[in-house]
């Protein structure tokens, strides 16, 4: 029959508001998906409004029998064309439970690197030879699927494939954070970093570039994400002759709303950097964003168009950006008009859905309405 429209189930943690964003868009386009994900988020209730069939229940491990026999029963039910499995705890389960059914898999990966195939647990995940295709967030991860192994020993050619996520401006729509709540006086000229503080992300490196820049300049940073206000931060910042001028948090819960009222964003990762979330949400509020050449940011950002891009692990190139942006607010506004326009244009939720749609047609079988 090719009545019968594209079948699939999509299963992950807390769906973000891109995944979310792309469930809802597939729907909207004729795909008949059925989503599992987290209760009570913010990206649950939006799946159930956009009235998306939307099953609550957390993948309490890795390799669960409770876990692996929900999601058995589920795709017992209906004859699902394919499964979507977007996190580890997905996927994991997911190749337990489809075993011996007639349904293709699809998993994520979202970031460069932990993958061994002298690693039994990876054998059980990603480089399971049963997966139809990897979707990678950015071609630099589908590059890296593709090198991982030997000869004999790799990922077939088509398995990995990129499909970067898409945004939708409207989810990230003003009145903007008031910067002065964190210290922060009006009028100065702002540089944030939202990440993680690990030490792949590079924040050391930002803090060197900081203390380079030429005295007296109205320049406050704010640092804010998971652990950034840890021990090593707290010591660099102390040192800092900005330091002044260094505003270092943990987590904040409105940080898509923070960061557009800065003028510029740094991303310093050392290496492993996927399509960063936080940089696409500066750019679309048009915060011109300063990315390292490590994994996908290059892919995100168009050096001297959207935004900057310089080698990873060197600061002056950043203080050489923050202070030539800092001293022609002209080139800022062309940068930040060109983070704007790169987001809307290129990095659209509608675009995801499409060519996450096309995957599923290439590895689908049976005749399928066009």
């Amino acid at each position: 029959m090719t009545d019968r429209p594209l079948t699939v189930l999509a299963v992950n943690g807390e769906s973000d508001p891109a995944e979310t964003g792309s469930f809802i868009e597939m729907h909207r386009m004729g795909v008949d998906i059925t989503v599992i994900t987290w209760p009570d988020t913010f990206n649950y209730d939006a799946l159930i409004a956009a009235g998306v069939p939307t099953i609550p229940f957390v993948l309490t491990g890795k390799i669960s029998p409770k876990c692996i026999r929900f999601l058995r029963d589920e795709l017992r039910k209906k004859p699902y064309d394919v499964l979507h499995m977007l996190d580890k705890r997905a996927t994991m389960n997911g190749l337990w439970a489809s075993r011996g059914l007639d349904v293709k898999l699809v998993a994520y990966r979202g970031i460069i690197g932990n993958l061994s195939y002298f690693d039994p647990q990876s054998w059980l995940y990603l480089l399971n030879p049963r997966l139809d295709r990897i979707i990678c967030v950015c071609e630099a991860i589908r590059q890296y699927l593709l090198w991982l192994g030997m000869p004999g020993l790799r990922l077939r050619r088509d398995v990995p494939v990129t499909v970067h996520k898409g945004h939708n401006p409207d989810w990230y729509a003003p009145p903007y954070e008031d910067l002065q709540q964190f210290g922060i006086p009006d009028g100065a000229f702002v540089v944030a970093c939202t990440a993680r503080g690990v030490k792949r992300k590079g924040v050391p490196v930002l803090l060197d570039a900081i203390d380079r820049l030429p005295d007296g300049l109205d320049i406050h940073v704010l640092l804010a994400g998971r652990n950034m206000d840890n021990d090593l931060h707290r010591k660099l910042v102390a040192k800092n002759r900005y330091r002044d001028n260094i505003h270092l948090f943990g987590f904040l819960e409105r940080m898509p709303w923070i960061i557009p009222s800065c003028d510029v964003t740094v991303l310093p990762s050392l290496r492993r950097e996927g399509l960063p979330r936080g940089v696409i949400e500066a750019m679309i509020g048009g915060t011109v964003p300063i990315v390292t050449n490590s994994g996908g940011s290059p892919e995100l950002v168009e050096d001297g168009r959207s935004g900057y891009v310089v080698p990873p692990g060197e600061a002056q190139p950043i203080t050489d950006r923050i202070v030539e942006m800092y001293r022609d607010r002209e080139l800022h506004a062309r940068l930040a008009e060109g983070a704007r326009t790169r987001i809307r244009s290129d990095f659209t939720v509608e675009k995801t859905a499409r060519e996450t749609i096309d995957v599923y047609r290439q590895i689908v079988t049976r005749p399928l309405p066009s």
